[in-house]
């Protein structure tokens, strides 16, 4: 065996390949509480459906949109140097704190497209969508479709605010004045979201949400962009990673 060779199988240490597993469990063990006041939110919304109303359920998606300000927020030096005793990079943080904001997120849209169907089931109109846009219809009506619509939106509006504010939430520890900007681009890429639905109801003087053939393509068209914005987040996600690999400087206090 060469002395290439031997770095190589050097460098392909064991541990390399549990290191995504190791840094995912590392974020969830040093953010345990944000987590979990998260799950205690979503548990409260879900009983306040069941026996009141899902009225106000949407208002998760506003604690979702911050939360990479949340996670970022708690970042220090102290963090980075337990991470590294760990044999983690910062690249290693990155990946795990996108699969955490993401299954957070994911956690509170199920939540609150949960919350929506128990209000169908027990025979009351229904409120689907991420607050303070949302899709509204009688019991009577197609209350599925408005579920999915309201959870598609949601999806579509927390990866654009992390398109916009991960990377400055992720690469460095985030001023407070993040936590605002979060919040300004949910509402904005709300807000262009919003536009096209309303155009095709004023223009073609249809309702999305009638039960008809316009349903399941309008809801169609904002599945593709949920996928869309995943594999957009995606990219942006690796290069953070690369700002990080050309940047000597470490998440500050």
């Amino acid at each position: 065996m060469t002395s290439t060779d031997t770095s190589r199988a050097s460098a392909m240490r064991p541990g390399d390949v549990q290191r995504p597993g190791l840094a995912l469990r590392t974020e969830l063990r040093l953010n345990a509480g944000r987590a979990a006041i998260t799950l205690l939110a979503c548990a409260v919304a879900l009983v306040w459906a069941a026996i009141s109303t899902d009225q106000f359920s949407g208002v998760l998606t506003l604690w979702a949109a911050v939360a990479w300000y949340r996670y970022g927020r708690a970042d220090t030096i102290e963090r980075e140097e337990l991470r590294a005793s760990l044999g983690l990079s910062r690249a290693d943080r990155v990946r795990a704190r996108v699969v955490l904001v993401l299954a957070e997120q994911a956690t509170v849209v199920t939540t609150v497209a949960a919350c929506a169907v128990l209000s169908v089931r027990l025979g009351r109109a229904s409120t689907g969508g991420a607050a303070p846009f949302s899709f509204s219809g009688d019991p009577s009506g197609p209350q599925l479709w408005i579920v999915l619509a309201g959870a598609l939106f949601s999806a579509i509006s927390l990866l654009g605010t992390g398109i916009v504010v991960g990377g400055d939430c992720t690469t460095r520890r985030p001023a407070r004045s993040m936590a605002v900007l979060s919040l300004l681009t949910y509402f904005l890429v709300g807000l262009l979201l919003t536009i096209p639905l309303l155009l095709v109801t004023i223009v073609m003087n249809i309702d999305p949400w009638d039960g008809t053939l316009g349903t399941p393509v309008v809801a169609g068209l904002l599945a593709v962009a949920v996928v869309a914005l995943v594999l957009a987040l995606r990219a942006r996600a690796r290069r953070w990673i690369r700002e990080l690999d050309s940047s000597p400087e470490a998440v500050g206090r």
